[in-house]
């Protein structure tokens, strides 16, 4: 049956391509920034240790810790600097990195890790794909035709992308008067304060598609009615 039904829907499958090597070199610096941000945050957490261990030797922890994380964050920016000289020297990795940081409460880093996971935004065909990639695309919860629950995402998701995100949502509700106001609404008529948000990750996500298929950058239209 498996066999049968690979055969008859043969037609919608797309061979994968191999990523462009500086894509991969660009997901190559990025994978060791996270490494690097791991390990600052790691010898940067001593509250363990203080519980357990005389002052002098916390002292000179402390010490030991800050000159390794010293030397870290001089390794972080020598990559911050590698990744954004690779994707200023490709013309159109850099139009769809300037592009998507025009969207409110996107940044440097989301900008980037997108460029990478959509290989250069050529992965996906519409804004829908890329917000079930990233679990954020809610699905109606039915079962037969009695049972309707309320929306839920996938929890197969990219990870590191729902969480950078979260970050973009928090941030855009925040300085964006459309999406404040719209969250301010929307808790306000009693729904789930995450429901929202994730709402909002998903509409951030949308504009940031919107903004690299028009290759135009995102224009806040109340900002022109005010």
């Amino acid at each position: 049956m498996i066999a049968q039904y690979a055969l008859a829907n043969g037609f919608k499958l797309k061979l994968s391509t191999f990523t462009e090597l500086h894509l991969t070199k660009l997901k190559v610096l990025y994978t060791q920034r996270e490494k690097i941000v791991k390990t600052i945050r790691s010898f940067g957490n001593n509250k363990e240790s203080e519980q357990f261990l005389p002052k002098e030797i916390i002292k000179e922890l402390v010490k030991t810790n800050s000159s390794i994380i010293k030397n870290l964050k001089k390794n972080l920016k020598q990559i911050d600097t590698q990744i954004l000289d690779l994707i200023v020297n490709d013309e159109a990795l850099n139009k769809n990195y300037q592009l998507a940081q025009s969207v409110p409460g996107i940044g440097p880093q989301t900008a980037t890790y997108l460029l990478i996971m959509t290989k250069g935004f050529t992965a996906f065909e519409n804004a829908r794909q890329l917000a079930c990639y990233a679990g954020v695309a809610p699905f109606p919860y039915q079962s037969g035709s009695s049972i309707n629950g309320r929306n839920k995402v996938n929890h197969l998701a990219d990870k590191k992308l729902k969480s950078l995100l979260n970050m973009c949502a928090l941030n855009a509700k925040k300085y964006d008067y459309q999406l404040k106001t719209y969250f301010e609404a929307k808790v306000e008529k009693g729904k789930n304060k995450m429901l929202v948000l994730n709402n909002i990750r998903n509409k951030v996500l949308h504009r940031v598609f919107a903004v690299i298929k028009r290759q135009q950058p995102y224009v806040n239209i109340h900002n022109f009615a005010a």
